[in-house]
């Protein structure tokens, strides 16, 4: 479990509303997944190791996208979809924008939101 920004729980940063747990997703390309979904229609992947951020942004569109990833590689950022990013400090269990290691990578979660019609 994750202790987040308020109430020891993980926030959506687009509706501020409490997630579940994060839990094993399996993508198209057979690959498992920690992430999840909020009732607002955003969706999130959890990178452990902060070094798969590439991985992680192609696996949070594809979830966005039903799995369609022909769909999910043409969206644009800004234009199509909104994405946020929270970096975890498990020593703190704190949240933020940046890297909370000099040189190192944190864990992160990546968030996308879908714009309307989109």
């Amino acid at each position: 479990m994750f202790i987040g920004q308020t109430d020891n729980v993980l926030n959506c940063p687009f509706c501020e509303s409490p997630l579940e747990d994060t839990h094993e997703i399996m993508t198209r390309f057979g690959n498992m997944v920690s992430g999840g979904k909020c009732s607002c229609g955003a969706v999130f992947v959890f990178d452990r190791s902060g070094h798969n951020i590439g991985d992680a942004y192609v696996d949070v569109l594809g979830l966005a996208c039903d799995g369609d990833m022909d769909r999910a590689l043409s969206l644009a950022p800004d234009e199509d979809y909104e994405i946020k990013e929270l970096s975890y400090n498990s020593r703190r269990n704190k949240f933020g924008r940046e890297s909370f290691k000099r040189g190192k990578p944190s864990p992160v979660f990546l968030f996308v939101k879908l714009k309307e019609g989109k």
